[in-house]
């Protein structure tokens, strides 16, 4: 499958706005979500209203975005992967915020987010340049990401200054997608 490259233009904000358009995003996008309702209903995890809205307008864009990367045969530099995950990767989100198989002892990085929230807080997926953060969403609406390689909990207002934060030493001069 080959994606035609979109030369993005404009400041970094701008060119984001326009990688989502291609991503299959636009504003005040409403899709069905019967799919991650039902996901999330399955392990018993709630989805608190923000988490709602916020896989409304992002669920089922396209989830590898090719920024640096140009060989569409190659793994994608960036992801947006929302929950469910695809079956064959063979993780729920259960293995993200539980450290046993009957899901009572919370892993340290789901501990950490609430901690550094102080509010309820659920997991949305990973979005992000190679080593992706993931990203959990309050009641506040706020945004917090956590990484692999970091023990700090990071909080944005929008899902835009996540990508921002992400692509921080990145031009984002073009992009092609793969769904």
């Amino acid at each position: 499958m080959l994606e035609e490259r979109l030369l993005l233009k404009g400041d970094k904000t701008e060119r984001i706005y326009q990688s989502l358009r291609k991503a299959g995003w636009f504003p005040e996008r409403k899709v069905d979500i019967s799919p991650v309702l039902e996901y999330y209903k399955k392990w018993n995890i709630e989805l608190n209203p923000q988490a709602i809205s916020f896989f409304k307008e992002y669920y089922g864009i396209a989830s590898q975005w090719y920024i640096e990367v140009t060989n569409l045969e190659w793994a994608a530099d960036f992801d947006f992967q929302l929950f469910p995950y695809p079956r064959n990767f063979h993780v729920d989100i259960v293995n993200f915020m539980y450290d046993d198989s009957v899901y009572i002892l919370e892993s340290d990085e789901y501990k950490s987010v609430k901690a550094f929230s102080k509010e309820y807080v659920v997991m949305v997926g990973e979005i992000g340049y190679y080593y992706p953060a993931r990203v959990w969403i309050g009641n506040s609406g706020t945004i917090y990401c956590t990484h692999d390689y970091e023990d700090d909990v990071r909080k944005f207002d929008s899902v835009i200054q996540l990508i921002l934060h992400e692509l921080f030493n990145h031009d984002l001069e073009s992009v092609a997608m793969k769904p």
